[in-house]
């Protein structure tokens, strides 16, 4: 109602009215009068977009339809950092590292985004975006109860040093007993196949749920037209059941999650780096202390890691055109111990480079022509892929567009 402001469609801040896109925006006021478990709670009943829950905490995301148990096909970013499973890039919300308390707004674009945002963006991208020290200072503490023996307990204290310097401190606690199933493909001892450490014990599926999670966060404003900030978040999954397409339920044990990221705003010019850690908790194929498929015992290592780096600028001409380019780098070191990529263990590596403009012209009042397009280098497919976008934005009034 109050046109609200939104970063993804464009990958700029505008109106949501302005946006050559379909925005919803769930604003801090809803996510603080609503109790959840993640993140994706909270865009349940969200149009055009589904969320399949398989558990207390797990959860699906997707829009354009096509969900599954595994799903990697909404890009996911957490304050414009990439947030799914590097080795895999599927979205497990039940690893994302902020609060509840520490989520300022949620957008969602639904339809394709590869023109501006790339590889695994074609059927839409949901942003978590946090609050910035400078307007939220202050301690908030929160103790949530209910059935299944559910517990969270959470903390957020953000201060400012000076004018300039700021700070904030997020963790969470989760715990819960999720719903009881019997799955008739797991059998009740581990096969012949499975690791010396578990082969022939009783398969007994561990429904007690918990995870903690916490985030650091310093922001510098050295003037009113920039800001640097540096963030570290960590999250782990000390028991939960995950879902697979192809390979039944795993029980994700000691599986870790991290993330480093550096981003600076001058005017119009943006610019971040970043790296994500995953460690499923196994170190190699015989290991029994991490993460496995209860069918067949087999565990599951993850060391993978993603390194990227983005550069963006935007340019106005006059009161009618506008201009955003941008160029991304992206590599990723799956590192499973040949137990997901299997023998392409050695070759497994990718390397993605991709550059976009989008243009914007001011036809008229109640007019706005968009036109983008963006070309992306993956080291292991020939050739280049070529994005294109075009848009036409009627607004025939202050409340309405088309």
């Amino acid at each position: 109602e109050l046109n609200p402001v939104v970063t993804v469609a464009s990958r700029k801040e505008e109106k949501a009215l302005d946006a050559p896109a379909s925005v919803s925006v769930i604003e801090v006021r809803q996510i603080q009068e609503r109790p959840t478990v993640t993140a994706a709670d909270h865009i349940q009943g969200v149009a055009g977009v589904d969320v399949s829950k398989g558990g207390v905490a797990q959860s699906n995301i997707v829009a354009r339809g096509f969900n599954n148990a595994f799903s990697g096909s909404m890009l996911t970013l957490q304050d414009y950092r990439f947030a799914a499973v590097p080795s895999l890039r599927v979205n497990v919300p039940l690893m994302f590292t902020a609060t509840s308390e520490d989520i300022e707004r949620i957008e969602v674009l639904r339809g394709p985004a590869s023109a501006l945002y790339g590889p695994n963006s074609s059927r839409g991208v949901l942003h978590v975006i946090t609050k910035s020290p400078f307007t939220s200072k202050g301690t908030t503490l929160t103790v949530d109860g209910g059935t299944r023996s559910f517990f969270r307990g959470a903390a957020r204290h953000a201060g400012l040093l000076g004018d300039k310097l700021g700070y904030k401190l997020s963790g969470e606690l989760l715990q819960a007993n999720d719903w009881e199933y019997e799955d008739l493909g797991e059998p009740d001892v581990f096969p012949a196949a499975a690791p010396a450490g578990r082969r022939g014990l009783p398969n007994v599926r561990d429904f007690a749920l918990s995870r903690y999670l916490a985030e650091a966060r310093v922001d510098y404003r050295p003037t009113d037209n920039s800001e640097y900030v540096t963030t570290f978040g960590m999250s782990k999954i000390g028991s939960g059941l995950e879902y697979t397409g192809a390979n039944g339920a795993a029980l994700a044990k000691n599986w870790g999650y991290r993330s480093i990221q550096q981003r600076a705003r001058i005017g119009r010019f943006f610019a971040q780096a970043f790296m994500n850690m995953s460690d499923a908790g196994n170190e190699d194929s015989l290991s029994t202390t991490g993460t496995y498929l209860l069918r067949s015992g087999q565990p599951i290592v993850d060391h993978s890691r993603m390194w990227a780096a983005q550069v963006q600028h935007g340019l106005a001409i006059g009161a009618r055109q506008d201009f955003i380019y941008g160029i991304d780098y992206i590599s990723t070191n799956p590192r499973t111990g040949n137990t997901i990529n299997g023998r392409n263990e050695e070759i497994d590596d990718v390397r993605e480079v991709g550059g976009y403009i989008q243009s914007t012209t001011r036809l008229s009042s109640k007019f706005d022509l968009i036109g983008a397009i963006r070309m992306d280098n993956n080291d292991q497919v020939d050739g280049n892929q070529v994005s294109p976008r075009a848009a036409l934005i009627f607004k025939p009034n202050a409340t309405t567009n088309f």
